[in-house]
């Protein structure tokens, strides 16, 4: 069973094999036998899943977390309705996609945000290239790693804000660090870096940073993500997913307060680069409020829905998130 969404992407509710295998040390198999175990896909990047589990924040609230295969995109909601993962993560427009093709997926909790320091991407060029701002990409190869709001997504709403037409190519390079490594060979014109591959661009020489998302929206909204569960899990066990809530606000929080100290902790947790790997350049910055603020969602819904996602009305922006599971603020 499948429901076709606009920009022929599908949710197909099937099987969808592990790829790759977790490389976090924290593992279901390890967790104390009185904590109940929630599931993830595998992280392999900083993010506070794993500072929640490092920190204790997890077990401070009778919770465990298992990290199994890796799975990437809307995959993992696919996951979530088959019941094989508990937890995922993403961003609003994904949670979107997964309900508009019938999977009852709810955003509980925030994650990354943007921020001007730690901005969710990067746009790297060749230094004395012909692209020398945003305002030059119009003919020009730009690197996606897939079609999606945060990728091509910001530079059309960039471009349809400033008026200026023609088309971009758009090249996909899937896995992480081609596309820094297709700049330093002059196949492509520009990146849309993530953490942590903005470092990889800049310390390869020849590149310079142009922009950032922060410089297109200047909003913590740009670089919202979400961490959902699926309706069936919250009303069979509302209470863990309320103790989720309130280790991933803590978290959060503890990130924001010692990146010095998070980001080491949580990099050689995972076996990450420690010369591509620093506070600015991965230290991402994580939401401060307990909760979704409602104008962060509508952001999403706004840049979606004028790429032709989907058409205003198929869904509403209240429909993937909620706020009963918020903590109170930590002061």
């Amino acid at each position: 069973m499948y429901r076709k969404i606009k920009r022929g992407v599908f949710i197909v509710l099937l099987s969808v094999a592990w790829v790759g295998a977790a490389n976090s040390p924290v593992q279901g198999a390890e967790a104390k036998k009185d904590l109940f175990v929630i599931r993830s896909s595998a992280q392999t990047v900083f993010n506070e899943f794993h500072a929640a589990a490092l920190k204790g924040f997890f077990e401070e609230e009778g919770l465990a977390i298992e990290f199994l295969g890796l799975v990437e995109g809307l995959s993992k909601y696919q996951m979530l309705e088959q019941r094989l993962l508990d937890v995922v993560d993403g961003h609003p427009d994904q949670t979107a996609k997964a309900r508009l093709a019938g999977i009852r997926a709810i955003a509980v909790v925030p994650g990354m945000v943007d921020h001007p320091k730690y901005p969710h991407v990067r746009y790297y060029a060749r230094e004395g290239g012909t692209v020398k701002s945003l305002d030059d990409l119009i003919g020009k190869k730009v690197g996606i790693m897939n079609y999606a709001s945060c990728y091509e997504g910001y530079l059309k709403t960039y471009l349809n804000r400033k008026g200026i037409k023609g088309d971009v190519e758009w090249v996909v390079l899937a896995a992480g660090g081609q596309q820094e490594q297709a700049l330093t060979q002059g196949l492509i014109d520009l990146t849309t870096s993530h953490p942590p591959f903005g470092s990889v661009a800049d310390k390869a020489g020849g590149n310079k940073q142009i922009a950032t998302s922060w410089d297109i929206f200047k909003s913590p909204a740009a670089g919202l993500s979400v961490r959902v569960f699926h309706e069936d899990f919250i009303k069979e066990h509302p209470d863990k997913v309320r103790a989720f809530a309130r280790a991933m606000y803590k978290a959060r929080k503890w990130i924001d307060e010692n990146m010095e100290e998070a980001v080491p902790l949580v990099s050689e947790a995972l076996g990450l680069d420690p010369a591509i790997v620093n506070a600015e350049w991965d230290g991402r910055w994580y939401a401060e409020t307990p909760g979704f603020v409602k104008e962060d969602i509508d952001l999403w819904f706004e840049i979606s829905e004028a790429l032709g996602y989907w058409d205003h009305g198929d869904i509403r922006p209240e429909e993937i998130y909620t706020n009963e599971f918020a903590p109170e603020e930590i002061k």
